[in-house]
């Protein structure tokens, strides 16, 4: 199992159900407070309406995503969005557009966990902890800049046995889990590789 730990007043409410979050973003005036939210694959965007006639209505989404376009007024008070892809969601108001009515959800693949919004100085990549380890360890990284990342994970043959993470990342600070129940004990090398930079180090399963 993976698991990755990578205005206008801002009013984001979060709860947790079955180890998902809701997000909510308002509808009024001639905004969405917050209009840039970034949430995980399968939780739950709560679209508010506060007050005017509004919709929110998909600009792009990710592939395999939903697209969406529903009204925000004093009937349709409400819209509920599952985010079932990791990605970026833009979306806007069709009626507000040109005023600037438009948002962006940034969703995170289940397993990845950004530990640091601040920008790191360099792009690294850390030892893994615990080392030697049974069965679960972490793997930490910094991304100095917007990136397409890949972590993954070689047996000494230098096979590839598992991809950690694949997709963009904004700078920050990730840790990733890697869950090597299914493997069998031995030495592994895990490779991280972003824009101008990559890194390789060992890690120990011992069962």
């Amino acid at each position: 199992m993976k698991l990755i730990k990578i205005l206008m007043p801002v009013i984001l409410i979060a709860a947790t159900v079955n180890n998902y979050s809701a997000t909510t973003i308002q509808a009024g005036g001639f905004s969405f407070t917050p209009n840039s939210v970034t949430v995980n694959v399968g939780d739950t965007i709560n679209f508010v309406w506060i007050n005017g006639t509004h919709t929110t209505t998909s600009v792009s989404v990710p592939a395999n995503a939903v697209a969406w376009d529903a009204p925000l007024d004093n009937i349709h008070t409400s819209f509920t969005y599952v985010v079932t892809a990791p990605g970026t969601y833009n979306f806007q108001c069709n009626f507000h557009v040109l005023m600037g009515m438009t948002g962006t959800i940034i969703v995170n693949p289940t397993g990845i966990i950004p530990v640091s919004g601040s920008v790191p100085d360099k792009f690294s990549l850390k030892q893994n902890y615990p080392n030697p380890f049974n069965p679960v360890t972490t793997i930490k990284f910094d991304i100095a800049k917007n990136s397409a990342v890949k972590l993954r994970l070689f047996n000494v043959q230098g096979e590839e046995v598992t991809t950690l993470v694949s997709r963009e990342l904004q700078p920050g600070s990730y840790s990733v889990d890697w869950n090597a129940s299914n493997y069998a004990s031995g030495i592994y090398y895990y490779r991280l590789e972003a824009t101008g930079f990559s890194d390789t180090k060992k890690l120990m399963l011992v069962k």
